[in-house]
């Protein structure tokens, strides 16, 4: 069942349709390959490579959720590092002069550097570009996945309908329970040691002769069939009871299934094509084995096809004896008389399965996604210009004094008006009053818009303390994941990392989450589950991550976590989970497998000033250090706490080595 709970979630992912079109072309080109290399075997060989391919074809959605996945960055960390260092400008040779003409010769031998203001306005154009650019793509992608699940379903319902109509057929024919045709098929059964059941049926109409059902068989031939001679009626019941020893049929069902889930690929419709070729091929061959002319059979099939029709109606689930597509190749088999007949050997079978298998597995474990690599090169491209225009750096570089030799005097440089370090923030909402950050009881599905300046206990525009420092730190490859609100590109105040990097936001009623990226925007193969939760909630006098949280409106719920793939190694991990009140704190425990790490809590410090504080482990957040291993699900649960609420507000993941602990 969380299986297939997985595959319906996977279908609305913008990368799930082409992960599907690049592997099952791959698995096509490879059994394209393997039948030219056996162009020499029989075609009961090469109908094999066909079949099982489109069977792999078919299991692909399956496989690509029950593996894990291995990932290739878009681009290594030490790259990203790299594209994150600010250029260093030019030295500079020491200056004898006094101090105006020292600043201006300075000056005049650095580089145009723009204003903060230029560079920041540029930064964000450049942000909104490469952001729109992807949303553009993953909603095309979407369009794509919609328009191809409604081809998938018309395909289901056509094929639905066979069944009804074979039944309509069915009813207007004749069956045949003596007699010489009756007769005939019972010696051509035992020619073949065919033990299925079979029924023979017979009908006016010039219709050429058919089989179809999975269980229990049924022949069609025409009425005609009555004046023909033994030799053609033995031919045709030897070639149709060949289809039901094979089950054919059921094959036919399966490629009919594959054609219907990957109607968008045109090599599958080529390799259903090939499977009905080497099928009927391989029938020929039975037929020819068990005593038949070749001259004489190509004759019949020759009269049958000039004489009758098959039914396009009923070619989805029933198999017909010849048809005019490729029936002159068909004939130049059958007169050939160096052709290799023989059938399949099981050693064969087995062989084909485990090698498609494999090749299915290996496929499934790496995961595709369109917008990785472009998202990444613009993100590098577009940090290098946030370090360039960052205010905070530029303060810091203005207020450095140039060097001077030992007569010159120090040379004072202004500093970058206050003005441009509150820039990005110039959209927040007026003042608010201390009364209106007093908060009330949650309710669903309800955000408050952040607080201004004024407030007491915050920094300018609503910043946490501690999110200007955060500018400086260390780039780490972290998984990142917020709950209910998105503070947006730069405004994230985590416990690692930088205010720009990626985080995986979770709305209300989100539920699970496939392809998550991590902190640097290249793709990881962790998955997120959720279990429901129908309330999120904002935090006055707060921003970042910290702003929001979900949580269920009934009490007695406690909510859960799981990180599914995460690689193998050792972490540490920060979880934040603190409602608005100071009462409003959980316990969080810990598995990894059926282990439990341990259990921590948020604190209550009876004060509504802990909204406002720098982010302190046990208050606002706890954290748990642990190593996985491969296969383990990392489980968070949020137990209530006394207010009644479990809640999450943001969970950060950290390899140990990229944490430096």
């Amino acid at each position: 069942m969380a299986t297939e709970l997985n595959l319906i979630t996977l279908f609305g992912q913008p990368d799930f349709l082409l992960d599907l079109m690049i592997k099952s072309t791959a698995i096509l080109v490879a059994a394209f390959l393997i039948t030219r290399l056996l162009r020499q075997a029989s075609a009961s060989v090469r109908h094999s490579v066909w079949g099982v391919a489109l069977l792999a074809v078919l299991a692909l959605p399956v496989i690509n959720v029950c593996l894990p996945k291995w990932t290739m960055g878009a681009f290594s960390q030490p790259q990203a590092n790299a594209a994150n260092q600010i250029p260093s400008l030019p030295a500079t040779e020491p200056v004898d002069y006094p101090a105006q003409s020292a600043l201006t010769s300075v000056s005049a031998r650095l580089p145009q550097i723009p204003s903060a203001a230029a560079l920041a306005a540029q930064n964000r154009v450049q942000r909104s570009d490469s952001v729109v650019t992807i949303s553009n793509l993953s909603q095309s992608m979407q369009w794509l996945s919609l328009c191809w699940l409604t081809g998938v379903a018309l395909m289901c319902l056509r094929l639905a309908m066979m069944p009804v109509r074979l039944w309509s057929v069915r009813r207007q024919c004749e069956m045949v329970s003596e007699g010489r045709l009756f007769e005939l098929l019972q010696t051509c059964r035992e020619t073949l040691g065919c033990a299925q059941p079979v029924t023979l049926l017979v009908k006016e109409e010039w219709t050429m002769p058919m089989t179809w059902g999975m269980l229990r068989a049924s022949i069609l031939l025409p009425r005609e069939a009555e004046q023909w001679s033994e030799q053609d009626v033995r031919c045709a019941l030897l070639h149709e009871l060949a289809h039901v020893s094979r089950r054919d049929c059921l094959l036919q069902l399966f490629v009919q299934l594959t054609c219907a889930v990957y109607w968008f690929n045109p090599l599958v419709w080529f390799a259903a094509r090939c499977v009905y070729f080497e099928r009927e091929r391989a029938c020929d061959d039975i037929v020819l084995q068990n005593g038949t002319r070749a001259s004489d059979y190509a004759d019949q099939l020759l009269q049958v096809v000039s004489r009758f029709q098959a039914s396009r109606r009923l070619k989805y689930l029933a198999v017909s004896m010849a048809s005019r597509n490729g029936f002159a190749e068909r004939l130049q088999a059958i007169l050939q008389e160096t052709q290799d007949r023989r059938p399949v050997r099981l050693r064969t079978m087995v062989t084909l399965a485990i090698t498609f298998i494999g090749l299915t597995g290996l496929l499934g474990v790496f995961q595709v996604a369109f917008n990785g690599s472009a998202y990444a090169q613009q993100r590098s491209t577009n940090q290098a210009a946030e370090q360039q225009s960052n205010p905070e750096s530029l303060k810091q570089t203005s207020q450095a004094k140039p060097p001077v030799t030992k007569d010159a005097p120090s040379v004072a440089v202004k500093p970058v008006p206050s003005a441009l370090l509150n820039s990005q923030n110039s959209q927040l909402p007026k003042q608010v009053s201390r009364q209106e950050s007093l908060p009330l009881q949650p309710k669903r599905n309800e955000l408050k818009p952040l607080p201004d300046a004024s407030v007491p206990g915050t920094l300018k525009n609503g910043a946490h303390p501690d999110l200007s420092q955060n500018r400086n730190r260390p780039a780490v490859r972290s998984l990142n994941i917020v709950f209910a609100h998105d503070p947006g590109l730069g405004n994230y105040d985590g416990i690692v990392g930088r205010p720009s990097d990626v985080w995986n936001s979770v709305d209300i009623g989100t539920t699970a989450v496939d392809y998550m990226r991590y902190s640097d925007a290249t793709p990881s193969t962790a998955r997120l589950r959720v279990t429901r939760h129908d309330g999120e909630w904002g935090i006055q006098g707060q921003s970042g991550i910290f702003h929001g949280y979900i949580y269920h409106n009934c009490r007695c719920v406690d909510l859960e976590t799981k990180v599914l793939d995460l690689p193998a190694g050792k972490y540490k991990i920060y979880v934040f989970a603190h409602g608005d009140a100071p009462d409003q704190h959980a316990e969080i425990e810990l598995k990894v497998g059926k282990r439990v790490v341990g259990k921590k809590a948020t604190a209550n410090d009876d004060t509504w000033e802990y909204r406002t504080q720098p982010y302190r482990e046990g208050l606002q957040y706890v954290s748990f250090n642990f190593k996985k291993r491969a296969g383990e699900e990392v489980t968070l649960i949020s137990h209530r706490g006394p207010s009644g609420y479990s809640m999450f507000n943001a969970i950060q993941i950290v390899p140990l080595t990229e944490a430096g602990k």
